[in-house]
């Protein structure tokens, strides 16, 4: 290990050496890392890349994301990023995008299965929520966690299947969270590190955090609709796969890859093996409370 690797994290079931600070991520102490974060250069254009959007280049073993005026960030094999400045970038900005499109590249790099949801342990079940950005999924978390829940991972939940059941591996114990959705669970911002300086989005500790695999209870997909009514239907059959599909974390980056096969085989592997249900609630109509209710009613008739 390089001297220069001075911080020590744990997150997503894998020891972290960094250069740089990653706010959000736990400290821990390990003999030897999973994954080697550094500062460096970044190249404008990845040889050979098979996929392209208008901010990632990315390759079977390579992906580049360059955010401008934060930084660009080189993901090479599963166990390496290389982050390159880009301006005067808070520590809390820089971090916003290693910790989750480029752990999201890194860990489709090493064959794991990243979905975009939130897993919190409540009333002795772990609860998967998965949604599209913005369904609210750490708004809910945080009401569970301020209800006696337990964080085991925000926005990113991977999926390990060494277990009796599919589980999900801890991330790290914040929540990155809205000013609305504070005001709303009545927390202040004040103190709270900003994700970026121009949003008001925040990193909000949590009280209580999983630091052990938690096998998956139940996986609830996140919707609204026009109706007055909240809801919650089972999913069957290619249902689930297509859910699943849906809110895999980066699947944009996986065409062309090579990686789409070892997806498929895990996805159509935790529809098999884990219940999953769609929560509708009203458009407009984010009343945390009733969804508590909601969510506790289902559970206990199961």
């Amino acid at each position: 290990m390089s001297s220069k690797n001075i911080y020590s994290y744990r997150a997503f079931g894998l020891n972290v050496s960094s250069e740089i600070p990653v706010t959000g991520f736990e400290p821990a102490m390990f003999v030897s890392p999973d994954v080697t974060i550094r500062s460096g250069e970044v190249p404008e254009l990845l040889p050979g890349a098979v996929n392209k959007g208008v901010l990632y280049q990315s390759t079977d073993k390579e992906f580049i994301l360059r955010i401008d005026t934060v930084a660009a960030y080189h993901v090479r094999n599963g166990s390496e990023i290389i982050v390159q400045r880009l301006g005067k970038a808070s520590e809390g900005e820089v971090s916003a995008f290693l910790i989750g499109t480029s752990f999201g590249a890194l860990l489709h790099q090493r064959k794991l299965l990243p979905l975009h949801a939130c897993t919190v342990l409540f009333n002795e079940r772990c609860l998967v929520f998965a949604g599209i950005s913005g369904a609210g999924k750490s708004t809910l978390a945080a009401a569970l966690i301020n209800k006696g829940g337990t964080l085991v991972a925000d926005d990113i939940s991977v999926i390990d299947f060494s277990l009796t059941r599919p589980a999900v591996r801890p991330a790290f114990p914040y929540l990155k969270i809205w000013d609305d959705s504070l005001t709303h669970l009545g927390i202040s911002a004040t103190g709270l590190e900003p994700v970026r300086g121009e949003l008001k989005k925040y990193y909000l500790p949590v009280p209580k955090f999983s630091r052990a695999y938690a096998e998956i209870d139940q996986l609830f997909v996140l919707n609204s609709h026009n109706r007055p009514e909240f809801e919650i239907k089972p999913l069957q059959g290619m249902e689930k796969f297509r859910a699943l599909k849906k809110h895999t974390y980066l699947f944009r980056g996986l065409a062309k890859t090579g990686r789409e096969q070892n997806h498929f085989v895990l996805v159509n592997r935790l529809a098999r093996l884990v219940p999953m249900s769609v929560l509708t609630r009203p458009d407009g109509d984010f009343n945390t409370s009733r969804l508590v209710q909601h969510i506790s009613d289902f559970m206990n008739q199961i």
